[in-house]
C-alpha cells in the first residue's frame, strides 16, 4: 500500500471520490485547495494506492491558531470529510500516515469528521446529527409527505407576500448582508465572505443562492451545495423579526422544489445539536437523522480540547458578542471564525 500527498486535483482522484456513495463535495481536492487558497492553512490530501489504482482519500487540514492550538481536521468548513476507502487497508494506511504526519508538525489533535466511526481507539463526539430529507422527481411527491403543520407554515408565508428567488454569485452581497446579520443575532461570529466566493467560484456549477423577499426586503437566506445527488444547506438564516410570515418555511420549500426538478436525491439539513430547536425545526419536515461520527486522535502526552458554543460557559460570551455593533461583528468575526472550521 503507498500513500502519496497530492499536489494538485487530477481526474483520477475526482473520478474516485464521486464512485463513493459516502463522498461529500469536501472529499474532492479541490476542496482542500479552495480552503488553502481562502485561509492560508496547509492541506495535506493522503491518496491509497494499491496495485497501481487508487483505493482510498482521506483530505486533512492544518489549522493553526493562538487560541485554539495546533490541529488537523477532516474537512474544515464542512460537516463531513474523514476517509473514503474500498478495503480496511487503505483505511489503516491512511489513518496511520495522518498520525505520522500530525506527530512531524507537533499537532495536538486530528479531526475525522465521518458518518461511521474509524475503529481505532479515538475520542468519539456523537452529540451532532444531520438531517436528510429524501426528494423525488415531482415536488408533489414530497409536498404530500409534508406534516399539515409545514404545509400550512408555506402557505401563510406566501400570503403573506413572501416569494423566494434564486441565483449565483449576483446575489453574495445580499445573502451575506443578510446572514451576518441572523449570525449577529445568535451571538455568533461569522465567516469571511471570501470562503463563500470561493466555494462558488470553486464549483460553479454545484453552487447556488435562495433569497425569500417580503415587501422589497430579504429576509431569509440560504447559501446551497450539491454533490453525488445531495444538496447541502449548511448555512442560512431568517431574521428574527420576520419569524411571524415564516420565510424560512417558503425558502427550504422552494429550494426543496427546485433540486426536484433538478433530480437530487435527497436534502440535507445541515447539522444539528440532538434535541436542539433547530434538530426540532428539520424533524418537522420528515427528514431522517444521519448520526456524524466525529473522532479525535490526540497526541500521548495531549489533551483534547474541543470549542462547543452551545456549551453554557460560553453563554456569557454570546451575549457579550450580540451586544457588539453589527459593522464590528463583520470585521472581527471573520478573524476568530477561521480557526473554528
Amino acid at each position: 500500500m503507498d500513500i502519496e500527498i497530492l499536489d494538485n486535483p487530477n481526474s483520477e482522484c475526482a473520478d474516485f471520490v464521486r464512485s463513493m456513495p459516502s463522498a461529500r463535495l469536501c472529499h474532492m481536492p479541490e476542496w482542500t485547495n479552495m480552503v488553502e487558497s481562502v485561509f492560508g492553512h496547509q492541506g495535506y490530501y493522503l491518496v491509497a494506492h494499491e496495485n497501481g489504482e487508487i483505493c482510498g482519500v482521506l483530505p486533512l487540514m492544518r489549522v493553526r491558531s493562538r487560541l485554539f492550538g495546533n490541529r488537523m481536521i477532516s474537512q474544515p468548513f464542512s460537516d463531513y470529510g474523514g476517509p473514503l476507502v474500498k478495503t480496511p487497508a487503505a483505511l489503516d494506511a491512511l489513518y496511520r500516515h495522518s498520525v505520522e504526519l500530525a506527530t512531524q508538525y507537533g499537532c495536538e489533535s486530528i479531526e475525522f469528521r465521518s458518518t461511521s466511526a474509524i475503529p481505532h481507539n479515538l475520542h468519539l463526539r456523537n452529540d451532532k446529527i444531520s438531517m436528510h430529507l429524501p426528494l423525488a422527481s415531482e415536488p408533489k411527491e414530497v409536498w404530500k409527505g409534508l406534516r399539515p403543520q409545514i404545509r400550512n407554515r408555506i402557505r401563510k408565508a406566501e400570503k403573506s407576500g413572501v416569494t423566494v428567488i434564486s441565483g449565483h454569485r449576483e446575489m453574495m452581497d445580499e445573502f451575506y448582508r443578510v446572514w451576518t446579520v441572523r449570525m449577529h443575532q445568535l451571538g455568533t461570529p461569522c465567516y469571511p465572505r471570501k470562503l463563500f466566493r470561493g466555494i462558488m467560484e470553486t464549483f460553479v456549477d454545484n453552487s447556488g443562492i435562495f433569497l425569500a423577499i417580503h415587501d422589497g426586503t430579504t429576509v431569509a437566506v440560504l447559501f446551497v451545495y450539491t454533490f453525488n445527488g445531495c444538496v447541502h444547506t449548511r448555512w442560512g438564516g431568517a431574521l428574527r423579526e420576520y419569524d411571524s410570515v415564516g420565510p424560512n418555511y417558503l425558502l427550504n420549500w422552494s429550494a426543496i422544489e427546485f433540486y426536484c426538478r433538478k433530480g437530487m436525491k435527497w436534502f440535507d439539513f445541515g447539522r444539528s445539536t440532538v434535541g436542539s430547536g433547530q434538530h426540532t425545526f428539520k424533524k418537522r419536515w420528515g427528514a431522517q437523522p444521519i448520526q456524524l461520527c466525529w473522532q479525535y486522535w490526540t497526541r500521548p502526552d495531549g489533551r483534547l480540547r474541543l470549542a462547543k458554543p452551545d456549551e453554557p460557559r460560553y453563554r456569557r460570551k454570546v451575549e457579550m458578542w450580540q451586544r457588539l455593533p453589527l459593522w464590528l461583528t463583520r470585521v472581527v468575526g471573520p478573524r476568530i471564525s477561521c480557526n473554528l472550521p
